[in-house]
């Protein structure tokens, strides 16, 4: 029995033993998520452009973590809304921002690595760059969407004379409580996931201004900063849709929605 296994297993049983049925839920969820995103970049060596396929990828893994975990209701199928236009003014940003800074193929600190790879492979990195920046991002967007609409929604049951306006206003006081630990949760993801590399800088005596040019640095701070601009986005946009959508009328058959 290897240790990832053991983790594998002692994770499932946390999960369960603390979220109960819907902690079982979950973890099926992570395993769905987990092997989409392989399907995902299984299509994307096959050639597929890898922009469309994470487009498509996010929507499928946001529809499973949000319609499986929390049903289908008017706080779920709004926080997938807003995550989907996220995700799209994100591509149009990090699409225009990353050619231009040429974000694409290997910097010389990978050298070595490269020397035993084929350079035969037809993959637009750049676009593949775009599309780990949208991943990484996919799970702390959901996670604050579905927090500001689902707080937003226990406000209009708790009060339903509540104006559109003000409820819009409650969502954007929610969100931006969620911002400053979210930005500092994505920021230390980021520099944990990197550390090595800056400590390799600093032992291979890189300068400051080395540094800050490196390739695979740029690369780094440039996902950085898309994932806050990203998480900036999603605050206005789930309380712009969530407040619509708390107010549409649903016919009798529907009314579950509510």
């Amino acid at each position: 029995m290897t240790v990832p296994f053991i983790l594998f297993v002692i994770l499932l049983i946390l999960m369960i033993a603390v979220g109960g049925k819907k902690g079982a839920k979950s973890f099926f969820t992570l395993i769905l998520n987990f092997f989409t995103l392989f399907l995902m970049i299984g299509l994307m060596t096959l050639g597929v452009d890898p922009i469309k396929i994470t487009v498509y990828g996010c929507i499928i893994i946001s529809s499973i973590t949000l319609f499986y975990i929390n049903g289908v209701n008017k706080k779920t199928v709004s926080s997938l809304v807003s995550v989907i236009i996220v995700v799209l003014l994100n591509i149009l940003l990090t699409l225009k921002m990353g050619t231009a800074a040429k974000l694409q193929g290997f910097g010389k600190e990978q050298a070595e690595a490269v020397l035993c790879l084929s350079v035969y492979v037809h993959i637009n990195f750049s676009r593949v760059v775009i599309s780990v920046i949208l991943i990484a991002l996919l799970g702390a967007i959901i996670d604050v969407s579905i927090s500001i609409s689902s707080s937003m929604n226990e406000i209009y049951m708790n009060n339903t004379s509540i104006t559109k306006n003000s409820l819009f206003k409650s969502g954007m006081n929610i969100g931006l409580d969620i911002l400053g630990t979210m930005t500092n949760t994505l920021l230390f993801a980021y520099i944990s996931g990197f550390m090595t590399l800056i400590i390799w800088f600093v032992t291979m005596s890189y300068t400051f201004t080395d540094i800050i040019n490196a390739k695979v640095f740029c690369a780094e701070v440039f996902q950085i900063i898309s994932s806050g601009i990203g998480i900036i986005l999603i605050i206005p946009v789930t309380a712009l849709v969530t407040s619509l959508m708390i107010f549409i009328k649903l016919p009798a058959w529907k009314r579950k929605l509510t």
